[in-house]
């Protein structure tokens, strides 16, 4: 049997949120929904850009991930100096459903020692979604 081609095509999609100091200051170790993913999608890339360092006495760390895995595409980054962490793509299918959160991308901020009085990250998610078709091309 042979490969049935698949002309349809789709662009990459981004979802671009920033976070700040106040999102997460007494959240340190608690996962929080930062994007919302629609059903059947999969991560390809994106980063975590911070732009301003965090500034806890000790650490400052993020991890990227979803409801069923809290460190799926980042696991404790720091966030304690500007820099850019790129997200590893797992080939994980978002759930199929749009009544639940469970394929929202989650941050989880963990910080030790003083609470920081600065920071600010931007989350890129870079993404398609299966069965999605914008043209086609033969």
């Amino acid at each position: 049997m042979a490969i049935t081609k698949d002309i349809n095509r789709q662009e990459i999609l981004s979802a671009l949120v920033t976070i700040n100091v106040a999102d997460v200051l007494g959240k340190s170790g608690v996962a929080q929904a930062a994007v919302s993913m629609p059903p059947n999608c999969i991560v390809i890339g994106g980063a975590i850009v911070t732009r301003t360092a965090f500034n806890s006495v000790t650490s400052d760390v993020l991890s990227v991930g979803d409801a069923g895995l809290a460190t799926r595409y980042l696991s404790e980054s720091s966030v304690a100096v500007a820099g850019t962490a790129a997200l590893v793509p797992t080939g994980y299918l978002t759930p199929g459903t749009t009544s639940s959160a469970s394929g929202d991308i989650f941050v989880t901020w963990t910080g030790v020692g003083t609470a920081p009085s600065t920071g600010q990250v931007q989350l890129r998610v870079d993404y398609v979604q299966v069965g999605r078709s914008e043209y086609s091309q033969d």
